[in-house]
């Protein structure tokens, strides 16, 4: 029955194609006849199809027709009123419409009349009405044949032409809960028409990506109080998704660490893939347990690395050391092997001089003694408070293009800059003496005042 219905909706989109080009000239008229008539001049005018599935942003109860008339004859200096009334069309339930009462002011010869058309009752069923000028009010009917205009209503939801490919790798396959869920959040009747360039003939990649993380996000956002209905898949961390942490994610933050966007993806991926609708309930999965368990240590390190290259950034932006824990923080594990970053003041990219100072306390840059480094002050400040940019607590001066000593307390012993800088020197070379002469890393003998 709505393969038949959605045939019928078709052959009128059809027949109104075919009749669009179709030009109709109104007969010959007597100047001074007192009457009006609908100034259209193509057939598909006098034959409409209004589909509120074109109208689904704050789903309005009514939508506005607007119908041209032009009165037919003379013009007199008085109102004068134009009744326009509706009626049945055979084999089709009456749509309800209203129309406002019709004045044509004095000397006016021509208007728009809105007509109010309510959403119908039922979906996939056509409604009509004829709306008609019949002569009774001050001014009578104008031109034979341009009297009435037949409007067809429905609410009819089909896959847009425009939904494939790109379309339908990232936003998934269409439904009608999906499109009204992704109109209503662009605030966008014509968003998917919007997702293709018909001059190209081409999908924009771009903002088909963009929509798809929006509305993953608002999806996301807050516990539904009704299951998922809207299926957007999650993207795979390759496609740079821009994903805001899901709701879910503090209940499995202590084996998944701190949220990014590309991690979050990377785990869905691990599980087999999945989409809003049922992504949740994936993460709570026994399976889902089990790899946080198995990939645990492998999220931990990534995110220590992601600090590292945090702080790598921040080094540039002015900001004080005491500010970074509040930025990003990872706890720092003495039993964990990681991979690093070299630090942005032992590097120097700038040449402000700190890669001379660092270097005459620590030496020549490895990865494996500044873990060490790390892992000494971290033992010797204690896990939860050790900030990893507090062994070299430097700070870049941005008015005069050069850094400056840390003012930050910072330690046990809560120094400052330079005297924080001795002072990992000093707990650092005693730990390096400790170790075997093979396992002893070149930490350099310096004279401390």
């Amino acid at each position: 029955m709505k393969k038949r219905f959605h045939y019928i909706v078709w052959l009128f989109s059809l027949t109104f194609a075919f009749t669009a080009c179709e030009k109709i000239e109104p007969e010959l008229f007597d100047k001074d006849a007192n009457g009006a008539y609908f100034d259209y001049q193509h057939a598909s005018d006098f034959e409409r199809m209004l589909n509120f599935s074109d109208h689904i942003v704050g789903k309005p109860d009514t939508v506005p027709v607007t119908l041209k008339v032009k009165l037919l004859g003379y013009l007199t200096d008085k109102a004068r009123t134009l009744a326009v009334k509706t009626k049945e069309i055979d084999g089709y339930e009456l749509a309800d419409v209203t129309i406002d009462e019709v004045v044509f002011s004095n000397n006016e010869y021509e208007k728009e009349i809105e007509v109010k058309v309510r959403r119908p009752e039922v979906e996939d069923a056509i409604y009509g009405v004829c709306i008609y000028l019949d002569g009774s009010g001050d001014i009578g009917t104008g031109i034979n044949g341009f009297n009435e205009v037949n409007l067809y209503v429905t609410e009819s939801y089909e896959k847009p032409s425009e939904w494939f490919s790109h379309v339908e790798t990232y936003l998934g396959r269409w439904s009608k809960e999906k499109h009204i869920f992704l109109a209503n959040h662009t605030g966008n009747n014509r968003f998917c028409q919007d997702l293709y360039d018909s001059g190209t003939g081409m999908h924009l990649f771009d903002s088909i990506i963009d929509l798809n993380v929006s509305a993953v996000n608002a999806i996301l956002a807050n516990e539904p109080e009704e299951p998922v209905a809207v299926d957007l898949p999650i993207l795979k961390e390759t496609d740079y998704p821009a994903y805001t942490v899901p709701y879910f994610w503090s209940g499995y933050e202590q084996n998944l660490g701190i949220f990014r966007a590309n991690k979050f993806c990377r785990f869905v991926t691990m599980l087999g893939g999945a989409t809003t609708k049922d992504v949740a309930e994936l993460f709570a999965s026994e399976d889902a347990k089990q790899k946080m368990e198995e990939e645990g240590t492998a999220f931990h390190k990534d995110d220590v690395l992601y600090m590292l290259n945090e702080y790598y950034n921040y080094a540039q932006s002015g900001l004080p050391i005491s500010e970074f824990k509040a930025l990003c923080w990872v706890e720092i594990r003495n039993n964990v092997n990681y991979n690093l970053r070299i630090p942005y003041w032992w590097e120097d990219p700038r040449g402000l001089g700190t890669a001379d100072i660092v270097k005459r306390y620590f030496g020549e840059y490895s990865a494996d003694k500044y873990q060490f480094i790390l892992k000494t002050m971290l033992k010797n400040d204690g896990a939860e408070d050790f900030v990893a940019a507090s062994v070299l607590p430097f700070v870049y001066d941005k008015e005069n293009d050069t850094y400056k000593w840390d003012s930050t307390p910072l330690g046990v012993k809560q120094l400052a800059g330079e005297e924080r800088l001795k002072e990992c020197y000093r707990v650092v070379k005693a730990a390096n003496d400790k170790r075997p002469p093979s396992r002893q890393y070149d930490i350099p003998v310096v004279e401390l005042d």
